[in-house]
């Protein structure tokens, strides 16, 4: 009963070709900006620069690494806070507003000292100045352009992460290796000042009058009185811990298992395709069948991955391994940001995306970790791959126990 209360949207009856022609340029601005945004430009090309700045300055990997516990934990602090602006202001203002600081903070990475506390203060500053540019920002935007084809469009908008995730740490390893690592974070710097122009001219703010897509929904607070808010919660958490766990320790994993470096460095290479496939294919599938046969399959999965990596992997099947793995990663914020609207409405959307990207946030600094931990003891990754399975049974659970769409476009 409680599943069908308010589980229609308005007919699409004032849907005109200009703005349909808005919202698939804002899908696919979505993705320009997206690809050269703080997810790409932070998280994923991070680790290009820990053995240059340990040999300039003698500071030794884990104490660089260190930096990216504290890029982590800014992130999980901001993205409720972005989620709320977001839902007050709309994501073009917080875009524009971002950008600029957001180049210019990686551009002053050029004027880095020989201080490691500096360094730390650096990575918590970045991630902060592209408050408007992690990734709800441009997903509100495209969801609220459309309701039969929200999967579609979302799908679209999540591609630029994959496309960035293949490029940029390539083109970050070529800047450092022609002109230094001072020189790539300058670069690095520019490219992240193109979502200003982008978002300037490309993206669109949809008002609900005229688009045809139902603005309302549940408050935060109503959607935390639901059984789905908890369960998206909690699935989160899960798929934080297999998605973080797999990309920080693939690589050393694939050693361990008798790869050598070179081939090991390559494997990833078929998870960002796979993730660049599942950005665009989920979304289609998203728009046809359910969220819970959508994460289901893709967690099934992720399944064979990790039992294949426990098993100690050759070429070939470390190559499946990571295409498995690169599907079910790519497929996780495609199904967040259509699975909002579809249970709790698009009125807190920026909220709830923003606390669940926190909690996914927060599985994956834990997971990683504990991994590394059991790593040691054990010797092996192989209980830590085994636990892993199993997380991603219990997660396929929590999907299939989410119930029917209660903002349902079907009747539309």
């Amino acid at each position: 009963m409680e599943a069908r209360e308010a589980v229609t949207v308005a007919p699409v009856t004032d849907r005109t070709p200009d703005t349909a022609a808005a919202g698939w340029r804002t899908a696919v601005a979505s993705a320009l900006g997206l690809a050269c945004g703080p997810s790409v430009l932070t998280v994923m090309a991070f680790g290009a620069f820990i053995k240059p700045l340990d040999r300039e300055f003698g500071w030794g990997v884990p104490a660089i690494t260190l930096a990216a516990s504290f890029l982590s934990i800014t992130i999980m602090v901001i993205s409720p806070v972005q989620g709320l602006l977001v839902d007050r202001f709309g994501g073009r203002r917080l875009i524009l507003c971002s950008s600029p600081f957001f180049g210019l903070s990686l551009m002053a990475m050029y004027f880095l000292p020989d201080s490691l506390p500096l360094f730390y203060l650096a990575w918590i500053i970045i991630p902060l100045a592209g408050l408007g540019l992690w990734p709800v920002s441009y997903l509100r935007l495209t969801a609220g352009w459309f309701e039969r084809k929200l999967g579609f469009a979302l799908g679209i908008a999540n591609s630029g992460i994959g496309v960035g995730t293949v490029i940029v740490p390539i083109l970050t390893a070529v800047l450092i290796a022609s002109f230094g690592w001072r020189v790539a974070f300058l670069g690095l710097g520019a490219l992240a000042l193109l979502a200003f122009p982008v978002a300037y001219f490309l993206l669109a703010e949809p008002s609900p009058g005229h688009t045809g897509v139902r603005a309302g929904g549940d408050t935060l607070k109503r959607a935390a009185t639901k059984r789905p808010f908890w369960l998206v919660l909690a699935a989160f958490v899960l798929l934080g811990a297999i998605g973080s766990t797999i990309v920080v320790h693939q690589i050393p994993l694939l050693q361990d298992a008798g790869l050598t470096e070179n081939v090991a460095t390559l494997v990833p290479v078929a998870l960002g395709v796979a993730l660049i496939v599942a950005r665009i294919a989920t979304g289609w599938l998203l728009d046809r069948i359910t969220v819970a046969v959508v994460m289901s399959l893709y967690l099934i999965g992720g399944t064979v991955s990790v039992l294949l990596f426990a098993a100690g992997p050759n070429v070939w099947t470390a190559l499946l391994a990571a295409a498995l793995a690169g599907l079910l990663i790519g497929a996780e914020f495609d199904v967040l940001s259509y699975l909002i609207p579809r249970y709790f409405g698009r009125l807190a959307f920026g909220t709830i995306y923003g606390i669940a990207f926190a909690a996914f946030q927060v599985g994956g600094a834990i997971a990683a970790a504990a991994v590394g931990v059991s790593r040691d003891a054990y010797g092996s990754y192989t209980p830590a791959m085994l636990t892993l399975s199993v997380v991603c049974l219990a997660c396929v659970g929590l999907f299939l126990s989410l119930g029917p769409y209660r903002y349902d476009s079907s009747h539309s």
